[in-house]
């Protein structure tokens, strides 16, 4: 289980990341999009779930990443990104709902370029249970 004193915590703002018009078009060929020079909307996962690494990586917080499933994405743009822009990213954790056994970890995460806030993007992930604990077991 995921250690719900995190909750409404946020992680350390990434250092800042450039937005390249080599990323921009790699990313939209793996969508099978043409390459318009325009940012896709969905781009800044790229940016968003390296940021929340230090969760993963964090043995305090319980995340064991083999038993993620992403249930669901949201992004919100302030303003069009466009590539040459420099980024960083702020992981907050948002929620963490225990259902079944499982748990359902919300994180938003803002990104922010030299005007300030251009993006959220909030990400749903269903953790599932360790097999000893969803067969009835002890954790």
């Amino acid at each position: 289980m995921l250690s719900t004193s995190y909750v409404g915590r946020s992680l350390p703002t990434t250092p800042p990341v450039t937005v390249t018009a080599e990323s921009v078009t790699r990313f939209a060929e793996a969508l099978g999009l043409a390459d318009t020079g325009l940012v896709p909307p969905t781009y800044l996962i790229s940016l968003t779930l390296p940021a929340a690494d230090r969760l993963i990586d964090d043995p305090d917080f319980g995340l064991d990443w083999s038993r993620v499933l992403h249930r669901e994405q949201r992004f919100a743009y302030h303003r069009e990104l466009r590539a040459g822009a420099e980024v960083t990213c702020t992981v907050t954790v948002e929620s963490i709902k225990t259902v079944a056994g499982n748990d359902l970890l919300a994180l938003r995460t803002e990104v922010n370029d030299a005007e300030g806030l251009a993006a959220e993007v909030w990400t749903t992930l269903f953790v599932g249970a360790a097999e000893e604990q969803s067969a009835g077991g002890p954790a």
